[in-house]
């Protein structure tokens, strides 16, 4: 397949957005999606994907667009979306980006199963450390990665894995959990 970065980006929201809502984005969501001002930059893109074989459109029908069954790659079927960062430390702001790494076919989740980058040390009597990509994300507005535990008082302690760090505490209506670690990958 002989696409750009960014049309991979494009070709694999498009394929996850069908796959979570049973229909194509439209035009407009694309463009949201990727900071796209002009429907005719996305129109290129669509394009060239279905140039190559990996789309098929149907003219004259918002949100006309399918994917075109590829053959198997050990490679492709590995890949799960890096989305961004999480911390372990303090929550920081969510900030998504839109690439994609290759992990084991054993380490996919039941469901979406998506990948983040650990910044910081909260987590390291976990062996989850700084740099680290984890398959979790605790979001609500800002993010972090760390034990949930249900408290009395309708709160949440959130608990890092370190014992120089004290736990986190917030309302429990504030906290809305995104996934659970499935692995933690490394590299030497």
């Amino acid at each position: 397949m002989s696409v750009t970065a960014k049309q991979r980006r494009i070709y694999d929201f498009i394929r996850r957005y069908i796959e979570s809502n049973q229909e194509a984005p439209t035009i407009a969501e694309i463009g949201r999606q990727f900071q796209m001002r002009s429907s005719a930059s996305v129109h290129a893109v669509l394009i060239a994907l279905e140039r190559e074989g990996l789309i098929k459109r149907i003219p004259n029908v918002s949100r006309g667009m399918e994917i075109v069954k590829q053959e198997e790659s050990d490679d492709e079927d590995n890949e799960i979306p890096l989305l961004g960062t999480v911390a372990a430390g303090q929550p920081i702001e969510a900030i998504l980006s839109h690439d994609v790494i290759s992990v084991p076919k054993d380490l996919h989740g039941h469901g979406r199963t998506f990948a983040l980058r650990v910044r910081g040390d909260s987590m390291i009597e976990e062996n989850i450390q700084d740099g680290d990509i984890v398959v979790a994300l605790v979001d609500n507005m800002e993010t972090t990665l760390k034990r949930f535990y249900l408290e009395p008082g309708d709160r949440v302690r959130l608990q890092p894995a370190n014992a120089s760090m004290a736990p986190i505490f917030v309302p429990r209506s504030s906290v809305a959990i995104q996934g659970k670690v499935l692995a933690v990958l490394r590299k030497y």
